[in-house]
């Protein structure tokens, strides 16, 4: 069981739900989580997190790097994913104001979380 963590806005929010049941749900929660908390961030595992943004200005880091530090994290971090396929997608883009990253995961090939940074 995870708490259920989705807000108002979010694609299908359900005001009146307060736990996750489904595997599904639970792993999205989990991956959700990992993605948009950063390192040091959780008391007692200082690793947990995947401190995305640092990424992005980082000139040490490709899409593939990113990518495999995303995967790495989801099997660390997310024990659903075992259970269901989960794909990680990463694009950096170059922009004369700022870069960006894209990051695409879907899992089961039925769900997605997308993101930018």
């Amino acid at each position: 069981m995870e708490l259920y963590i989705k807000a108002l806005g979010d694609p299908n929010f359900d005001a009146e739900q307060l736990q996750a049941d489904e595997d599904i749900q639970m792993l999205l929660t989990q991956i959700e989580t990992l993605i948009f908390t950063n390192k040091g961030e959780v008391m007692g595992n200082p690793d947990f997190g995947l401190n995305l943004e640092d990424y992005v200005y980082s000139f040490r880091y490709n899409d593939t790097m990113l990518k495999g530090m995303v995967e790495a994290g989801i099997d660390r971090f997310c024990p659903l994913s075992y259970k269901y396929p989960v794909s990680v997608n990463v694009e950096f883009t170059s922009e004369k104001e700022r870069n960006m990253v894209f990051v695409d995961i879907t899992i089961d090939n039925r769900y997605g979380i997308g993101l930018y940074v």
